[in-house]
């Protein structure tokens, strides 16, 4: 019987919500790479020896412009996973890189996040000409420097919410830049979407869609929330529905839906 493995584990930063669920996902499958930040001088949020010592077969240090090494499928378009980022250093501007100066002298600084969020490590999936951005828990101002004052991501497809969708990421400047036409939020019941985050998202004229994992209920009535439909997990207590993201062979178009309620939704790929 063939036992399956994962290839590939990245973990973004070393908070618990990120990196702790490895402790128990390597003693149910074996992990061939792991990739993170390694140990650095000034680490301000330390996973741990046991995190340190985790089975697995290779271990990778992230450096900007590093490539996962994909298997492509034939007849298929390219697959490509890029990390343009991590420990706040950032890869250089590609040739095609925009410049953003006028954009970027609208942007404000917010006050230092001295935690291992700033140290996120900043990815883009690509498949054909689609294009998948996540940041982890990248903070506002390592934000900034992302795209101003060179647009270092270029346009993307789909945006995965910052940081839950609290307000000390999700910097406008890189809504403005990216030019998503999806956004996912991975926030909780009482977590994240946070109404400054909101809207933003709600101001990005780019956007299409805007997806949450949860519905917003915090009890303090501060809640901002996308139409039912477009919301995995609607109660208080989580039935653990997801959001799916599939994209066609040819890279051309790309469908998000909520299989929970059977929701589904097909866009064209920026570009085509």
């Amino acid at each position: 019987m063939t036992r399956w493995s994962i290839c590939y584990l990245v973990i973004t930063h070393y908070h618990g919500d990120h990196f702790g669920g490895a402790l128990t996902l390597v003693n149910q499958l074996p992990v061939r790479n792991l990739y993170d930040n390694g140990q650095f001088e000034g680490m301000p949020d330390n996973p741990g020896k046991e995190y340190f010592e985790l089975k697995v077969d290779q271990r990778h240090i992230v450096k900007p412009g590093m490539t996962l090494p994909l298997k492509q499928a034939e007849g298929a378009a390219k697959l490509s996973f890029t990390f343009l980022g991590g420990q706040k250093q950032f890869i250089e501007p590609p040739a095609t890189a925009a410049d953003n100066s006028d954009l970027c002298s609208a942007g404000r600084e917010k006050e230092r996040d001295g935690s291992d969020n700033a140290n996120s490590v900043v990815m883009v999936v690509g498949f054909g000409n689609w294009r998948f951005y996540d940041a982890g828990d990248l903070t506002w101002n390592q934000e900034a420097r992302l795209v101003c004052p060179k647009n270092l991501v270029g346009q993307v497809d789909v945006y995965q919410v910052t940081h839950h969708g609290l307000d000390s990421s999700n910097n406008p400047l890189v809504l403005r830049s990216l030019q998503p036409r999806v956004a996912v939020m991975n926030n909780g019941v009482t977590k994240g979407c946070l109404p400054e985050v909101f809207a933003n998202l709600q101001d990005t004229k780019s956007l299409a869609a805007v997806y949450q994992v949860h519905k917003n209920l915090r009890p303090d009535g501060a809640t901002s929330n996308v139409v039912d439909e477009y919301i995995a997990n609607k109660e208080k207590e989580c039935q653990g529905n997801h959001v799916a993201l599939s994209v066609a062979a040819d890279g051309k178009s790309y469908s998000v839906s909520i299989p929970a309620s059977g929701h589904s939704r097909t866009f064209e790929t920026k570009g085509q």
